[in-house]
C-alpha cells in the first residue's frame, strides 16, 4: 500500500471522545462502489442530511449542525461534527 493509500484510510478514522472507540467518518450522498472501496471503514448515511443538536461540553451550549463522525461502539454510538 502507498503511503497516499495510508494517508486515505486513516483520514476516515478516528477515536470517539465521549468513549474512545474507534469512531468512523459519515459520507453523505449517493456512494458509487468504488468509493466504498476506497473508505471500508466509512458509515455511509444516504442522500438526507439532517442538522442534530447536541450539547458541546468545551462550551457548555446546545449547538446545531451536521455530523461528521460516528462512533462505533453500540453502547454509546455518539455523533459530531
Amino acid at each position: 500500500m502507498t503511503e497516499k493509500g495510508k494517508a486515505r484510510k486513516s483520514a476516515v478514522t478516528s477515536r470517539c471522545p465521549v468513549c474512545g472507540h474507534e469512531s468512523w467518518r459519515i459520507i453523505y450522498g449517493m456512494v458509487m462502489p468504488d468509493v466504498i472501496e476506497q473508505y471500508p471503514k466509512a458509515e455511509f448515511a444516504g442522500c438526507v442530511i439532517v442538522p442534530e443538536d447536541r450539547f458541546y461540553f468545551a462550551t457548555g451550549k446546545v449547538e446545531s449542525g451536521i455530523a461528521k463522525w460516528a462512533c462505533q461502539n453500540d453502547e454509546c454510538r455518539h455523533r459530531w461534527w
